[in-house]
């Protein structure tokens, strides 16, 4: 009986997901200069700590008060984030949100998103209900969210970083 409710409740959030995509498949988006604000949707079992994310705004210009992070984890224990985060208890039955954290992160406009995550369906919806001009991912996620792709360089910080200061410098 367990499996049957999972099951169902993997197809309601799947429905989800696909809604938020094509939704966001129809929005026009684009990166516009300068970058005043970044929203981070990150996986705590990741190789990443906060202070990589901070390093990078400060490189791209920004403050602390100018990023907003989430977190994902479903341990308070091992997440270093703390001060936002979501866990698989964060959407219901039906594949809605219900966490307060993941509202007032997608209440946000951000210039730039970062996901930081590989195949999680949980912050595949997050990241499609952001509004956000330009996001950037991995190609071990959901393609249809991420408007550009890095390849072959996922659980990587330092190299992601690499990579998305020479694209942005590239964009000046």
């Amino acid at each position: 009986m367990k499996k049957i409710i999972n099951e169902f409740r993997q197809r309601f959030l799947e429905k989800k997901i696909q809604e938020s995509v094509n939704a966001l498949k129809s929005s026009s988006r684009k990166l516009q200069k300068p970058i005043k604000t970044i929203g981070c949707i990150v996986d705590t079992s990741l190789d990443l700590d906060y202070s990589d994310i901070l390093d990078l705004a400060f490189e791209i210009g920004l403050k602390e008060k100018d990023f907003k992070i989430i977190s994902f984890s479903n341990s308070i224990y091992n997440d270093p984030f703390c001060e936002m985060r979501i866990s698989e208890k964060s959407v219901n039955f039906y594949g809605k949100i219900t966490s307060a954290d993941a509202e007032e992160f997608i209440s946000q406009n951000y210039d730039m998103l970062i996901n930081y995550f590989g195949d999680n369906k949980i912050l595949t919806l997050l990241s499609s209900k952001t509004n956000a001009k330009i996001r950037i991912g991995f190609d071990a996620s959901n393609q249809n969210i991420n408007d550009i792709i890095f390849n072959d360089i996922f659980n990587n910080f330092k190299k992601f970083r690499e990579q998305l200061l020479k694209y942005l410098n590239f964009l000046k």
